[in-house]
């Protein structure tokens, strides 16, 4: 038989709701662990610059979407249903005088057209088929039918300039220029990403430093005391040490403020809770890669947007003499119909013996005198094309120079880090040490603060070690648009 105990029974019900309000607070300030290439996986899929970078590249896929539907045949329906007038006319009789008779009546027309634009040329195609209606209600009851039941047309706007075979040229170009531009942001996002972690990275490495050297002067702080009690030291040593501790706690209390800034800037970022704890890893597994300078060369020229963008600004300078030399007043438009239409009373009448229509209309614009005007519109263009051709010219020299400059750079960053990791562990080392021949009075105070200065710094410039590395990696990536670890071109998929 089981008895229960009253006050154990009071006593775990008290304690059961304080052990369920830990676990809330624990599973709450259960920290979020970061590594470098989480947090931009993170950036890739929820930064503002990928919402920035994927609606950018959704509006240059539809205009892409609609410049392709312009060349395709046009399906379009023109109505009027109704028009319906009553009015008094003035109307002139046969004797010279006026008579005002009421008239009313109503208008239906409706047209089906098929148009095509027709690159080689840069006119317009239509086919159409219409149908009119008109009925006469005053001073007499009439309805007629016109119809036609097809007709052929072209319009020929301009003979010198052929705007649709330029845009043929460059819409594609800019097209595939937006896409590799796409790829060109995401490699940004991933700079931009792994600064703010180093940001944040190197805040609470400060602050972890901060701690420890508060900690560390507070225990030497107690242990001067009692050495200076015995008369093993000098007040000088013992007042020194007890600043070294003021100054430590005010250090830990301004690295706490910084690491809050640079992790509340990271954690806006990639869209987490600003509430949200952190735990950042320190990226040491560095992969071991050289990057061969004629390969990233041409990589860049075969991915980059930059070399299409070239491109495009040389073609639209050269359309853009064209369009001058078609614009220049000399103007030959053509417009030619045929068809069939016919006329009657009834609908069925208008359907039967269509009878022949066509036309024929050229016009033509001379100018006589307009004092060099458009000689003036060519010249400007082509010299509007020579300074286009000069700063191109310079760009690509900027583009391989910057790829040059970026490569030699990442090249040297294994290296740099390497060095910069060694001298971490042997300033480390150096300060045990020189803590522990200070605790037995074989060496000075001063000695003791330069060793702490030089760990310190040599944490700092592992980190920013750390930090050059990955941002000279993907800056690379983002130049060439390839991965030279996995020997692939980079290249992001965008769903819309």
């Amino acid at each position: 038989m089981i008895v229960f105990n009253p006050k154990f029974l009071r006593l775990s019900l008290g304690i059961l709701p304080l052990i369920f309000v830990g676990n809330i607070l624990f599973a709450q300030e259960a920290p979020l662990v970061l590594s470098l290439n989480e947090t931009i996986q993170k950036a890739r899929e929820n930064s503002p610059s990928y919402y920035r970078a994927e609606n950018t590249a959704e509006n240059r896929y539809w205009n892409f979407r609609q410049f392709r539907a312009g060349n395709l045949p046009q399906l379009t329906f023109n109505g009027t249903l109704p028009y319906y007038s009553s009015a008094i006319e003035r109307v002139e009789q046969n004797d010279g005088t006026y008579a005002f008779p009421q008239r009313a009546q109503t208008y239906l027309a409706g047209e089906l057209s098929l148009d095509q634009n027709v690159p080689f040329t840069g006119g317009l195609f239509s086919i159409s088929s219409g149908l009119q209606q008109t009925t006469v209600y005053q001073p007499s009851s009439r309805q007629d039918y016109f119809s036609t039941p097809v007709s052929f047309s072209y319009f020929q706007p301009m003979v010198l300039y052929n705007r649709q075979k330029w845009e043929n040229k460059i819409q594609p170009l800019l097209y595939k220029e937006s896409k590799q531009a796409f790829d060109e942001d995401m490699e940004r996002i991933a700079i931009e990403a792994s600064n703010l972690y180093f940001d944040a990275l190197a805040a609470k490495i400060n602050r972890d430093i901060a701690e420890l050297n508060v900690s560390n002067n507070d225990t030497l702080f107690v242990i001067s005391k009692g050495r200076y009690n015995l008369g093993k030291i000098a007040e000088n040593d013992l007042l020194q040490m007890e600043l070294n501790l003021l100054n430590a706690k005010n250090q830990l209390s301004s690295s706490d403020l910084n690491y809050e800034v640079a992790a509340q800037a990271l954690k806006r970022y990639l869209q987490i809770p600003t509430d949200q704890p952190l735990e950042l890893a320190v990226p040491t597994n560095v992969p071991v890669v050289e990057v061969p300078l004629a390969e990233a060369m041409d990589m860049a020229r075969s991915n980059r947007s930059s070399v299409l963008e070239f491109r495009r600004r040389r073609l639209e300078a050269e359309q853009n003499i064209a369009e001058a030399r078609g614009q220049t007043n000399y103007n030959l438009n053509i417009r030619a119909n045929l068809g069939v239409s016919r006329q009657g009373d009834e609908l069925n009448q208008v359907y039967s013996d269509p009878l022949k229509q066509q036309s024929l209309t050229v016009g033509v614009t001379i100018p006589i005198v307009d004092w060099g005007q458009s000689k003036s519109m060519i010249r400007r263009a082509k010299a509007n094309r020579d300074l286009i051709e000069v700063d191109v010219q310079q760009d690509e020299i900027n583009f391989e120079q910057e790829i040059f400059l970026q490569v030699k750079r990442f090249n040297i960053q294994a290296s740099q880090l390497e060095t910069a990791a060694k001298a971490d562990t042997i300033a480390q080392k150096r300060y045990e040490v020189t803590k522990a021949r200070y605790l037995i009075g074989k060496i000075s105070i001063t000695d003791l603060n330069i060793a702490q200065e030089e760990k310190d710094r040599a944490r700092f410039d592992h980190i920013n070690a750390l930090r050059a590395y990955w941002v000279s990696y993907y800056t690379v990536r983002s130049l060439t648009l390839y991965d030279f670890i996995k020997k692939q071109p980079i290249d992001y998929e965008v769903s819309f």
